[in-house]
């Protein structure tokens, strides 16, 4: 009996896939119906239209479009007098401003990642098994992505090893990016914008403290008010009263144990 049944099920299915082919083209000879065309119609312009704006994180501008060429942008990159030459020449410059490609798509979890997020090869064939495929640099990262390796990009920004920089702490209290790291979305090759020097450092947290810094001292004083400052701490050790002075109304922590660790 379980043949039959499932002979009557799939002629219903036929059926009820005809009516609804009839239903869309309407009457025979009379061509398709209205709601079939506007859909064409509706679909025709999707295609010829700009494509949307992304919206914005708050603080990053808009990006013009310079008009500059995928070779143009290799060019570019070959023959930039700053920054190390790398495996494969990539833009950013023609990725965020002619592509408009919002940082976070390559390097999504830097919010919640100690350390950069650098993209796989996997991510950039996403878009390179079609886009560019016949560019020579584009042959070299397939050649990276069929042979399973990963491409040794040269690095720009290192810190000592006894520095620590979580980058998750730094977005949380909204520092835009461009303060370390400039405006790469202007460079052809990306070059080492500040020296991260402890002094270069130090500014930065030494600044005012803002609504927005949710890693500085003074959120913890908030909720913990620290103790008063015995009379007569360390009159002739290696850092002076005035140490505490300040604590917990600059932009960022200052004692050691902040990037030290």
């Amino acid at each position: 009996m379980k043949l039959p049944i499932r002979l009557i099920g799939a002629a219903a299915f036929v059926a009820a896939m005809s009516g609804l082919l009839i239903a869309l083209s309407g009457p025979a000879g009379d061509g398709p119906a209205p709601a079939a065309l506007a859909a064409q119609d509706q679909a025709a312009q999707a295609r010829q239209a700009t494509p949307a704006e992304q919206e914005l994180p708050p603080g990053i501008d808009p990006r013009t479009p310079t008009g500059q060429t995928a070779e143009e942008a290799i060019a570019a990159h070959m023959v930039a007098a700053e920054g190390p030459e790398q495996p494969i020449p990539f833009s950013h410059q023609f990725h965020s401003q002619e592509l408009r490609m919002q940082c976070e798509y390559c390097h999504g979890g830097t919010e919640s990642s100690v350390v950069a997020v650098i993209p796989a090869v996997e991510l950039c064939m996403g878009c390179h098994r079609i886009v560019g495929a016949q560019l020579e640099p584009i042959v070299r990262l397939r050649g990276y992505w069929e042979r399973g390796e990963p491409v040794r990009w040269e690095q720009v920004y290192k810190t000592p090893d006894f520095v620590q920089f979580p980058h998750r702490a730094h977005i949380r209290s909204q520092v835009e990016c461009e303060e370390c790291h400039g405006k790469v979305e202007e460079m052809d090759r990306v070059y080492k914008f500040a020296s991260l020097k402890m002094g270069w450092c130090l500014d930065c947290h030494w600044a005012e403290g803002e609504e927005t810094d949710v890693a500085t001292d003074r959120l913890l004083t908030e909720e913990f008010p620290p103790p008063p400052t015995p009379e007569g701490r360390q009159p002739h050790g290696l850092y002076p009263r005035a140490i505490d002075t300040k604590y917990a109304s600059n932009r960022g922590p200052i004692d050691c144990t902040a990037c030290h660790y």
